[in-house]
């Protein structure tokens, strides 16, 4: 009797938590399965001014005063519907983590670049729109138009297809939401058939913000892309070699005539205010280079005292404190002293 009232309890608790958990699977729908896909693919038509064929993306060697015809392939996966689909030429940037964005639509130019990937392309043809009916495929064209002059280096963009059927309406918050899905193909562009891959990197300015948070802008000067470049970087006070921030990173990849934002420093380092130098040691393969730059963190800039440490990882203002009292009390004892020996005189 003892052993079946057992056995019917473990069954009894088996079936409870075989219940909570069936109730707590979510709840997967049909309908947000084929929302959240993507339903389409794109593709390089390539030009004979393609290097190589099985590149992947466009990688073209183009002659002066030629028109060269980009072609781009989009196919619609979706055999029930139609869909539009937004496509934008952007210029080649290097974001702030080290990877390199090939499609970004600002117009703002580097200061060290001759020309950019938009200035090839008409206006009209920068931002276009079309149509893919349901289970084919559709080709758009945009055409590069080389200059006269001819460009050192290399010039790299991209082209961005975006999915634009795709919006729909949730009932219950009445909000209009829409799912976002996007596709980016590379073109990089030379005049040579050897470029010269001389890269210079510069330090342009450091920025220091409250906390602090220490940034270098780092500026390839040069119409060249390169990557595997690594990081060294190095914050001392000025004309001190103690180091107090260190650190290093790899990896990175520059496009050509483009800058970025490099943290140095966050603000869990605790630096306070006074006068500092950044020593910074880039190299990529054979490429070296030594960065040093002087900069100031103010006392608005700078951690508080509560924040910073000091010897044996104690609070700076808990030392302060300490070295206070223990002056107050000698004080107190150089007082004590004379007073004992006045009274004995």
């Amino acid at each position: 009797m003892v052993r079946l009232k057992t056995n019917s309890i473990v069954k009894l608790f088996l079936c409870i938590v075989l219940c909570i958990c069936f109730l707590q699977l979510p709840h997967v729908n049909a309908d947000n399965i084929s929302n959240n896909a993507a339903e389409f693919t794109i593709s390089p038509v390539y030009p004979r001014e393609q290097k190589e064929d099985d590149a992947g993306y466009f990688d073209l060697n183009v002659k002066k005063s030629t028109t060269v015809p980009v072609k781009v392939k989009i196919s619609n996966l979706n055999k029930n519907q139609d869909i539009e689909y937004l496509i934008k030429v952007g210029n080649a940037t290097t974001n702030d983590n080290g990877t390199i964005n090939y499609t970004n639509f600002k117009n703002k130019k580097d200061t060290t670049a001759k020309y950019q990937l938009t200035d090839f392309i008409s206006k009209t043809e920068l931002k276009q729109k079309v149509t893919v009916k349901a289970g084919s495929s559709s080709e758009v064209t945009v055409n590069l138009k080389v200059p006269k002059q001819k460009f050192p280096g290399m010039i790299a963009g991209g082209i961005y297809v975006e999915r634009l059927t795709n919006a729909y309406v949730d009932e219950k918050s009445g909000m209009n939401t829409r799912n976002h899905f996007s596709m980016t193909l590379p073109i990089i562009l030379t005049e040579q058939a050897k470029v010269k891959r001389i890269a210079k990197m510069e330090l342009d300015k450091v920025t220091v913000k409250n906390g602090p948070e220490i940034t270098a802008k780092l500026h390839n000067v040069k119409p060249v892309m390169f990557g595997k470049l690594s990081i060294d970087s190095k914050i001392t006070k000025k004309n001190r070699s103690t180091v107090l921030v260190h650190k290093k990173v790899n990896n990175y990849q520059v496009a050509p005539n483009s800058s970025f934002d490099y943290l140095v420093s966050d603000s869990s380092n605790q630096l306070g205010a006074g006068k500092y130098t950044i020593d910074m040691h880039l190299q990529s393969g054979k490429r070296k280079w030594h960065l040093v730059k002087d900069f100031v963190i103010t006392s608005k800039q700078g951690a508080p005292l509560t924040k910073r440490t000091g010897w044996f990882g104690v609070s700076m203002l808990l030392w302060i404190i300490v070295v206070v009292l223990i002056l107050i009390i000698a004080a107190l004892i150089v007082v004590v002293v004379r007073q004992r020996k006045n009274l004995k005189r």
